[in-house]
C-alpha cells in the first residue's frame, strides 16, 4: 500500500496577537496569536511554499499534484496547475483541485493514496492551504489562522506506511459560505460541537479503531482536526484519554485553525517527533470524516532540510496593528493598484515567470536571466539551453522605494546573485527594513505581484532566509 514519502509545512511569517483583536472590539481575548498571510500571500502561494518544503525543491519524480483549499483565489480556474508549474513538476503529471468542505485536505490525501495504489502515478504531492476571511468582531476572527502543509504520497521507501483508511459522514450545518458570501458564516458553535462535531469525531475514531483491529492504547499519536480548541479537547475527554501527550497539538494557540490544511499540518508536526514503529491515527473533520492509520518506518530518522511546523513556528514577526490585519485580509474598502497584464504573455512566458528558468550559454557557461537568445557575456547567438535557477542567493543591491505603489510601502527592490549563477531583479517580502543588508543570504518565494487584466499575477520575490 502507498505511504507518506515526504512531508512539509508552511506558516506565514506574520503573527497577530489575539489581544489586539479583542481590544479593538472591547471583547475578551483568547490567549495566544494567529498566523496571518502577508498582503502578497494567498492559498496558492502558501501551497507552493509547503510543497517546496516537502520535496525540498527537487521536483524530479513527482507524478502530480492535488491541491485542497476552501479559500482558493480562483472560483473557476485550476489552481493545482499553477502550483505544479511554480514547483516545476513534470507536465504529464496528474492535477486536481479539492475544496468546498474543510475535510478537503484529507479527501485529497485519500484520493492520492487510492491513485498511487491503483498505479495511476508512482507519487502524488498533496498540498492543502487556507487563507480564510472571518466576520470582523466574531469569535472566528480569533480562531482562524493561515497556513499550509504538504504530503508526498508514494510507494518507494515511505517514512510512514498507510495501514488502513476509514470514512464516515453526517449532515449538519455548522460553518458555511455561499457564492454571494465573502466571509465565513457560522451557526451556534456550541450546538454544532455538541450535536455534530464532538459525537461524530468520537464515533468515527472508535469505528476506525475497531475496523483497523487496533486498540487506542496501541496508538502512539492521535491526530485529529477540530473547529476550535474547546471541541478538540472535548473529543479527547470523551475518548477517556489520560495522557495529554498522546493527542497531537491542534496549533490553535500559535497558528489558529487552518481549515482543510489543519490535519496535514498536525500530521507534519507529529512526523517531526515520531519514532520508528509509532502508530499514528489521523482524522479530518467537516461534514465528512476521513481516518487514516499510519505506521512510522526507520526512514523517518533520515536527515532532511525541511523547516516543517517547528521551523516555521520559530520564525515570526508581530503584525503591529489590527488595522493592518484587516487590510491584508481585504476587509477594508481601500483603492488598490491595478497593474496591466496579458493572459497571452503569461502563457508564453510561463516557464520563465512561474517555473523560473533562465539560460546557460553552451560556449562560455554563463547563466543569465531573463532568458535572451544572445549571451550577454560572449555575445554568442542561439547556443544556449534552459537552466532552472536556484532558489537561494546573496543580496547584491537593494533600495527602499516609497513611490512604487504597494499595499505595504515602501517596496524593497533587490538585485540578487543566485547560487549556481544568474542574477535576478525582484521585490523583497517578509523583511524588516533596517535589517536588510548587502551580501545577506536570501531565498526566493512565489508571491502575488498585483492584480492586472482582472486576474491574479504571480512571480518570485526575495526574502531574508527564515
Amino acid at each position: 500500500m502507498a505511504g507518506i514519502v515526504g512531508y512539509g509545512a508552511y506558516i506565514p511569517w506574520l503573527r497577530l496577537q489575539r489581544k489586539l483583536i479583542a481590544q479593538s472590539w472591547g471583547i475578551p481575548a483568547a490567549p495566544g496569536e494567529i498566523a496571518v498571510g502577508n498582503f502578497d500571500e494567498d492559498s496558492i502561494t502558501m501551497a507552493v511554499e509547503a510543497g517546496r518544503d516537502c520535496i525540498q525543491d527537487e521536483p524530479a519524480g513527482v507524478g502530480g499534484l492535488y491541491f485542497a483549499s476552501t479559500s482558493p483565489p480562483y472560483q473557476e480556474k485550476s489552481c493545482s496547475t499553477l502550483i505544479a508549474t511554480a514547483l516545476d513538476l513534470r507536465e504529464d503529471g496528474v492535477t486536481a483541485d479539492f475544496g468546498i468542505s474543510v475535510d478537503a485536505g484529507l479527501s485529497a490525501l485519500m484520493a492520492a493514496i487510492a491513485a498511487v495504489d491503483a498505479g495511476l502515478k508512482e507519487s502524488i504531492l498533496v498540498s492543502a492551504a487556507e487563507c480564510r476571511k472571518p466576520e470582523p468582531g466574531s469569535a472566528l476572527e480569533q480562531t482562524l489562522g493561515d497556513g499550509a502543509a504538504a504530503m508526498l504520497v508514494g510507494k518507494d521507501n515511505p517514512m510512514a506506511e498507510i495501514k488502513g483508511t476509514y470514512s464516515h459522514y453526517n449532515e449538519i450545518l455548522g460553518n458555511w459560505r455561499t457564492p454571494k458570501d465573502d466571509r465565513i458564516r457560522e451557526f451556534n458553535p456550541r450546538f454544532y460541537a455538541s450535536k455534530g462535531y464532538v459525537p461524530d469525531m468520537v464515533s468515527v475514531l472508535k469505528g476506525a479503531i475497531e475496523t483497523f483491529g487496533v486498540s487506542l492504547d496501541e496508538i502512539n499519536k492521535l491526530v485529529y482536526s477540530a473547529p476550535d480548541f474547546r471541541s478538540h479537547s472535548q473529543v479527547a475527554k470523551a475518548l477517556g484519554i489520560k495522557q495529554p501527550e498522546k493527542v497531537q497539538d491542534a496549533l490553535f494557540a500559535l497558528v489558529g485553525g487552518c481549515g482543510c490544511a489543519q490535519p496535514l499540518m498536525m500530521l507534519s508536526a507529529a512526523l517531526e517527533e515520531a519514532e520508528p514503529g509509532d502508530k499514528i491515527l489521523l482524522a479530518g473533520s467537516g461534514d465528512a470524516y476521513d481516518v487514516i492509520l499510519l505506521e512510522v518506518t526507520p526512514k523517518i530518522k533520515e536527515p532532511g532540510s525541511r523547516r516543517g511546523v517547528g521551523g516555521h513556528l520559530g520564525s515570526k514577526h508581530d503584525l503591529e496593528s489590527y488595522t493592518k490585519y484587516l487590510q491584508f485580509k481585504d476587509q477594508l474598502d481601500l483603492e488598490k493598484f491595478e497593474g496591466s497584464s496579458s493572459p497571452i504573455l503569461m502563457w508564453r512566458e510561463r516557464k520563465t515567470i512561474y517555473s523560473l528558468y533562465g539560460k546557460k550559454c553552451n560556449k562560455c557557461g554563463t547563466v543569465y536571466f531573463p532568458p535572451y537568445r544572445i549571451c550577454p557575456e560572449c555575445r554568442t547567438y542561439g547556443q544556449n539551453e534552459d537552466y532552472r535557477l536556484a532558489r537561494k542567493g546573496k543580496l547584491f543591491d537593494f533600495i527602499h522605494d516609497y513611490l512604487f505603489p504597494s499595499e505595504n510601502p515602501p517596496t524593497t527592490l533587490t538585485i540578487t546573485d543566485l547560487e549556481g549563477g544568474g542574477r535576478i531583479f525582484s521585490q523583497m517580502t517578509d523583511r524588516v527594513m533596517d535589517e536588510v543588508k548587502l551580501d545577506m543570504e536570501v531565498e526566493l518565494v512565489f508571491r502575488r505581484i498585483h492584480e492586472g487584466g482582472k486576474f491574479h499575477n504571480y512571480y518570485w520575490k526575495t526574502r531574508p532566509v527564515r
